[in-house]
């Protein structure tokens, strides 16, 4: 499901991870993609080279003086290592199995400092709930779990796709 909004908008992806590093003080993020998704690698590799050019990666983004810069790791496609402890591990070298909490990545994760990790689906939310707002966010979904969720149909499902077209149209570049 996320690789599908990786291959579909991976600019979502890198504009939420910036606003949360601003927002957060981090200078690097990570951004770890299975290796079993090419596409997806490419078109965030893609993604990634442009925010480069339009200096929203780098240094001093903005004339703000904020500097962030990401690197794209990919992952051995263990499915496991969507939970946060055992991404951890496959990053620093080890076997992606999960580790006892605590302590947890905010108190110490990737090479023993604190880390955040969020997955793609929260990143791409970021922009769109502070253009809305939380309110806006909140009116899709119901009372005790609001906001919009990603899922997948699988199995004889009658139309395919839903969006109504391919994840490729709805990829443009950045204007110049």
């Amino acid at each position: 499901m996320n690789r599908n909004e990786i291959e579909g908008d991976p600019h979502s992806l890198l504009e939420g991870m910036i606003i949360g590093a601003y927002v957060m003080g981090a200078s690097e993020g990570i951004l770890y993609v299975r290796t079993e998704y090419p596409l997806a690698v490419r078109r965030l590799t893609r993604a990634i080279e442009q925010a480069r050019e339009y200096g929203l990666l780098g240094n001093n983004i903005l004339d703000r003086g904020f500097n962030f810069n990401l690197e794209l790791v990919q992952g051995a496609g263990a499915f496991v290592c969507g939970e946060e402890t055992a991404l951890i591990a496959s990053r620093e070298g080890f076997p992606g199995r999960p580790h006892p909490r605590p302590p947890f990545p905010a108190q110490k994760g990737l090479w023993g400092k604190p880390t955040n990790i969020n997955n793609v689906e929260t990143w791409c939310n970021i922009a769109p709930i502070i253009t809305r707002g939380a309110g806006w966010f909140a009116e899709t979904g119901s009372v005790k779990s609001p906001g919009t969720k990603v899922f997948s149909l699988v199995g004889k499902v009658q139309v395919a796709g839903g969006g109504g077209g391919s994840a490729a149209e709805s990829i443009k570049p950045l204007p110049h």
